[in-house]
């Protein structure tokens, strides 16, 4: 039994424990000796002095590798060695950062939509999503889960926090009266076998999110698979029971937390009035110390009418009001000018560059893409390649995906491919990706996206609104 105690950002030393290494955001990268921290970012958004601060470390610890942006809006930190892994989460404390809870069985960084409070008719999340976390955080059976547990917020309807593949996703509406209130979707997932999630509930008052999520993570916490993995999240506790069973179960939590479970009190706050926005791609969610600092020198050079936000998607949301120049602030800093260019989204893992689960590189591919279709490929697309069948980059929800796999010569040999698939929403909605060919080869994999491009991929794609 782990308890809150037991762990402490920043470290003294590398835990020996690998469970405590996880709680702290580690993994081991796929180089001996080298170590991975992962930061979580809440609602994606960090202040200028906290970007400064990562380039910092960056240049002080790591100059030949960049900061890498995830899918559940973390930035990670690679090629650290173990006794650096301190000094990181030193400085990362000292900027009010953490990587507590990025990794391993456990809550793991709640995600907010980059226009959450920032585009019409949506409603700022965070404080709600800090008070979810805040409230899990204090409960040492958090730390003691079967797996880990996912929690997105979205802002509108189009559900640009992917709630279909989180344990639990809350898509915010209106009431017939106006009033905001949650649809809950949720018990879906990603993996070798992914599985959509369903509609929990409908029409639920903000104030009842704690007690929705005391119940979810009460029905995980005591009904999860502990002894087999890959059955472990929340979406098989649906399958093993059965959707009527299972709603029925979560119904009857959401009553009893109602009872025992401080409701939320805060006020959802209406949109800010920041018509003006562009994304920037980096590319596979490799960003520089310099582009980390203009981001900070961005953010002050706007005096509070700019917002910079990390997506889902390894891309970055900035959001102005109607009389900032974005453009020219963004021209002006060649660190981030050419990520401004509207461009795919072509969503890489890091693959065998840094993950010790990876099977296959896929920067390599992502690198072809980039250069041999460009702009042939349509600004609203997203391609997204997994390393292997767990899908980290969401592969098999994707409108195209590539997931790494090996496939055998006639001699004999295992050689890199990939499994494709076609026609997801990312999560944003229920439809998955359909399995269109196996162990494609690599050199077919690009010719084969062209071929797709005829089909429309993208028309199943849902994207934050501008």
């Amino acid at each position: 039994m782990i308890t809150r105690q037991d762990i402490a950002f920043p470290c003294q030393a590398l835990p020996g424990e690998p469970r405590l290494q996880r709680l702290l955001g580690l993994y081991p990268q796929s180089q001996k000796g080298l170590w991975m921290q992962r930061v979580k970012v809440l609602a994606g958004e960090l202040t200028a002095p906290q970007w400064r601060a990562l380039g910092a470390v960056v240049r002080e610890l790591t100059p030949d590798c960049p900061l890498h942006l995830t899918t559940r809006q973390d930035i990670e930190l690679h090629d650290l060695s173990e006794q650096q892994v301190p000094i990181a989460q030193q400085r990362l404390a000292e900027a009010d950062m953490t990587g507590f809870g990025a990794c391993g069985d456990t809550l793991r960084n709640v995600t907010v939509c980059p226009c959450a409070g920032l585009n019409a008719d949506t409603a700022d999340l965070a404080p709600l999503a800090w008070h979810v976390r805040r409230m899990l955080e204090a409960d040492d059976q958090t730390y003691n889960l079967p797996r880990k547990f996912k929690i997105s917020f979205s802002a509108c309807s189009k559900a640009c926090g992917r709630p279909f593949v989180n344990d639990l996703g809350f898509v915010l509406g209106r009431s017939r009266d106006g009033q905001w209130e949650f649809t809950v979707i949720g018990a879906g997932s990603l993996g070798p076998r992914p599985a959509a999630g369903i509609v929990l509930a409908e029409r639920l008052s903000p104030r009842d999110v704690p007690a929705m999520v005391r119940a979810g993570f009460a029905v995980f916490a005591g009904h999860g698979d502990r002894e087999n993995r890959s059955k472990a999240r929340l979406r098989h506790v649906r399958q093993r029971m059965g959707d009527e069973e299972f709603l029925s179960l979560l119904g009857r939590g959401l009553d009893e937390a109602r009872r025992s479970v401080a409701p939320f009190e805060g006020e959802l706050a209406p949109a800010a009035d920041l018509p003006r926005h562009r994304t920037l791609h980096f590319a596979d969610g490799n960003l520089g110390a310099d582009a980390a600092d203009a981001l900070a020198e961005l953010i002050d050079a706007a005096s509070g009418a700019l917002r910079v936000r990390v997506g889902l998607d390894h891309r970055v949301e900035v959001f102005a009001r109607a009389d900032v120049p974005l453009d020219d602030l963004l021209a002006a800093r060649p660190a981030l000018a050419d990520a401004a260019r509207p461009q795919a989204t072509i969503l890489a893992c890091p693959g065998t560059r840094w993950c010790s689960r990876a099977i296959i590189r896929t920067d390599r591919l992502a690198d072809r893409l980039r250069r041999e279709l460009g702009d042939r490929l349509p600004a609203d697309l997203t391609v997204s390649i997994s390393g292997c069948p767990n899908g980290c980059s969401y592969s098999q929800a994707a409108p195209i995906g590539l997931s790494g796999c090996l496939a055998a010569t006639e001699s004999g040999d295992k050689v890199e491919a990939f499994d494709l698939y076609v026609g997801g929403q990312l999560g944003c909605g229920p439809a998955l990706a359909d399995l269109r060919a196996r162990r494609l080869p690599t050199e077919q994999a690009v010719p084969t996206v062209e071929r797709l491009l005829g089909d429309s991929p993208s028309g199943g794609e849902q994207r934050d609104g501008d």
